[in-house]
């Protein structure tokens, strides 16, 4: 068995926070390498719009959201 079928996301959603610069775009695109789609939230919508762009560029499905996840609201 490979390494890809053990750990391949394929299939699977992952959402990431903070998704669209630093770490959290790291993150992102690590785990489209892995095959998941991604949903990327993020306060600033410019630079969400450009790290979805990233993701397909890899040819995975990718949506940004505009979000600031230290309102519970």
């Amino acid at each position: 068995m490979s390494v890809a079928e053990l750990f391949g996301l394929t299939g699977k959603v992952a959402i990431v926070t903070g998704g669209n610069g630093g770490l959290g775009k790291g993150i992102a695109l690590a785990l489209a390498g892995a095959g998941a789609h991604i949903v990327i939230a993020g306060r600033n919508p410019a630079k969400t719009a450009l790290a979805v762009q990233e993701v397909q560029a890899l040819g995975i499905r990718a949506l940004g959201v505009q979000v600031d996840v230290s309102q519970e609201a």
